[in-house]
């Protein structure tokens, strides 16, 4: 069976686009690209059906289709001084507004139906911020950030491109009016102004994306600048289109090759891990392909084979109602996978979806969209913007003050987790390292807030590179003291990313217990390598772990704790040290500072606190501990680990001898797929106290 794998949040792309120019533009109306939109939003929604989720690039042919149609309409309209763009925000959002809105309302009900509550906050954020037009930032910031809390899969992350789009109708007509001012002073034309303006910026964005694609693909694909040059490639199209022409005897081949790259995209590149890069240029050249080969003088008599394909009734139909069936059949996939609590859509699955995505983008049209724009021709464009905006408020007020309520409720209840633990009520870990047994009670965290049950020194300011939800890319190498006893009797350095965070708050229960200096020196997504060796991770890694060498002799620690194996997430997956960690472990050896190895938790391929949320702590939320934790401990039996490293495995008191459940002790294990909550941690304190004095008994005084 054909299926799809719950999508990443980067594979969905946009399905709205500035409509044709105005019948003073007509001149320079492409009608080959309205069936060529038709064929992108079909090329997105069979991926994202039936293509495993594969980007097809449409993303990118809407987006040059906007800057190419927008550009046209306003720059006619600035060479006549007719260009309001109070007006032009009136007929553009009275035509975004209200589908997208009927849309929102729908999934804030398929979200409280069918998605696990441990979601719905940030969800409710996606929400607001879609109808308010920056949701592209908002997943950067909520959903990017390693490790970050909130949903997998959004259904409202397809909203980001409609963002980024209109964020360029808000600011390209006020740059396009201050662009024909400066030129009417300067006593240019505002054509040849304007297309020096959009070059220099289209330029500056492609440069933009290529670095930051090449540094954190996942915010540049999001990142309305690294997305502009696409934006611009279409304005520059119409801009370059008034005086260059392509000779009638070449136009079919090119148009032909253009549709053949969009076609062909999806099949060969992989977008949601190479876009916007530069590689993103091969669908944006496929449209600019079409658009100067399309036409001609030939096509003016005698519709060309290209006109005929393109014009062709399912694709114009498709295209006619594109907007609205884009919008609506991403909600509609996710909550499926909500529904029947499944990863995958088999085909039945996807053409039940397509039917119901079809049928509601339909009715969307033939009810909202017409009745907005009957508005607007009834009451003008500047009235349309107000009813516009006050739609959007009708959204946006109760679901933010809604977010802002549950926030308030998730505060109390981390809050109610400062209680100490291990205790009689939850023991957590204790059940299986001391065979307690718990009474009655409900789990702690409760699952809502459990993706908030993080060391307090991880979401300090200050503390730790890429803290919080900032995506991990600078380079200073932070140092964040946990204890600072007046005479300490050991320096403890922790050092690595966030699997070595979640093991701060035992650390710190027995660091106060015993005078050391607990030091963390940790930075998102970046393990301690040898920087002389291959560093995995954050292109950031790198310089990271280079300046991480002179900070650590500064330090001068009596021992340094370091992530020590790696899992994967797939059963049998081998369990790992990665080359430039037992490289930074030897050279550590050479200078007499011994290395804590700790063990690699296990990873999950759902989130065991969605399982919980849904099914309870007695539900089958757990794995099995062979799948990815085998023995021996690699970190035993590696060639090549200092005498000196100690192994710190504490498989025992996450995992029974057969399986590493989601709830132990009335505590949840778990903040998400591969994460100890804080709770539970402080639980396993006492356990990992007598591994460190039997296997480190030099760490402690007497």
């Amino acid at each position: 069976m054909t299926t799809l794998s719950r999508p990443s949040p980067r594979h969905v792309g946009p399905a709205v686009t500035e409509g044709a120019p105005s019948a003073s533009a007509r001149s320079s109306w492409v009608p080959e690209l309205h069936g060529l939109r038709g064929l992108a939003l079909a090329l997105v929604v069979m991926f994202h059906l039936f293509g495993h989720g594969r980007v097809s690039g449409g993303v990118d042919v809407f987006l040059v289709v906007s800057g190419y149609l927008a550009t046209a309409t306003l720059l006619r309209r600035a060479e006549r001084r007719a260009l309001d763009p109070v007006a032009y925000w009136g007929r553009t959002f009275v035509r975004l507004a209200p589908p997208a809105l009927v849309v929102l309302a729908a999934t804030t009900l398929l979200m409280v139906l069918t998605a696990p509550q441990n979601t719905w906050l940030q969800t409710l954020r996606e929400i607001f911020a879609t109808a308010t037009y920056w949701v592209n930032w908002e997943m950067i910031s909520g959903q990017l950030a390693y490790g970050a809390a909130g949903p997998g899969t959004s259904p409202v992350q397809h909203f980001w491109s409609l963002s980024v789009q209109a964020q360029f109708f808000l600011a390209w007509p006020l740059v396009i009016l201050l662009t024909a001012w400066l030129a009417r002073r300067a006593r240019v034309a505002a054509g040849p102004a304007l297309t020096v303006v959009t070059a220099v910026a289209t330029v500056w964005s492609f440069v933009f994306a290529a670095q930051l694609a090449a540094a954190d693909q996942a915010v540049a694909y999001f990142h309305s600048g690294a997305r502009f040059w696409e934006l611009g490639a279409g304005a520059l199209a119409f801009l370059l289109g008034r005086w260059v022409r392509v000779p009638d005897r070449v136009r079919p081949a090119l148009a032909w090759t253009g549709l053949a790259l969009v076609v062909a995209c999806g099949f060969v590149l992989d977008g949601g891990s190479l876009f916007p890069g530069p590689l993103a240029l091969w669908p944006v050249l496929g449209t600019l392909f079409v658009m100067f080969g399309s036409g001609g003088d030939r096509a003016a008599t005698t519709p060309t084979p290209l006109m005929r394909f393109l014009g062709w009734r399912p694709l114009t139909w498709v295209a006619d109602r594109s907007y609205s069936l884009y919008i609506w059949h991403w909600p509609l996939l996710i909550a499926y996978l909500n529904l029947r609590d499944r990863d995958q859509v088999g085909i039945r699955g996807a053409v039940v979806i397509l039917a119901v995505a079809v049928l509601l983008a339909w009715l969307t049209d033939l009810t909202v969209a017409r009745g907005a724009q009957a508005f607007r021709d009834r009451r003008g464009d500047r009235p349309a913007l107000v009813a516009a905006v006050l739609a959007i408020a009708l959204v946006a007020v109760p679901t933010g003050l809604w977010a802002n309520a549950t926030e308030r409720q998730q505060a109390a209840e981390l809050a109610a987790l400062d209680e100490p633990v291990p205790s009689e009520q939850y023991p957590g870990a204790l059940v299986l390292t001391q065979g307690a047994s718990p009474r009655d009670a409900t789990v702690r965290p409760d699952p809502v807030v459990a993706a908030e049950d993080l060391p307090e020194s991880q979401v300090q300011p200050g503390c730790v590179q890429g803290h919080g939800r900032e995506m991990p890319n600078d380079i200073d190498v932070l140092t964040c003291d946990i204890t600072t006893p007046e005479t300490p009797t050991r320096t403890v350095a922790m050092v690595g990313a966030s699997h070595i965070m979640q093991w701060v708050p035992a650390f710190e229960r027995i660091a106060e217990e015993n005078d050391w200096h607990l030091v963390l020196v940790a930075k998102q997504g970046c393990r301690m390598q040898d920087p002389a060796t291959e560093v995995q991770g954050f292109p950031s890694c790198r310089p990271w772990n280079e300046s991480l060498v002179g900070v650590l002799d500064g330090i001068a620690p009596d021992a340094v704790v370091v992530d020590g194996t790696e899992t994967g997430v797939a059963a049998g997956t081998a369990e790992r040290i990665l080359p430039g960690q037992l490289a930074a472990w030897q050279k550590l050896d050479a200078q007499g500072v011994p290395v804590l190895a700790l063990r690699d938790n296990m990873r999950f391929e759902t989130n065991p606190v969605d399982c919980v949320a849904e099914h309870g702590a007695d539900g089958d939320c757990g794995r099995a501990r062979a799948d990815l934790l085998g023995a021996p401990d690699p970190l035993t039996t590696t060639a090549g680990i200092p005498d000196s490293l100690v192994p710190l495995d504490l498989t025992d008191a996450l995992c029974t001898a057969d399986e590493c459940p989601a709830v132990v002790g009335n505590v949840l294990v778990y903040r998400d797929d591969d994460h100890i909550s804080a709770t539970y941690v402080r639980t396993v304190a006492p356990y990992l106290d007598t591994l460190l004095h039997r296997d480190a008994p030099w760490l402690f005084a007497g």
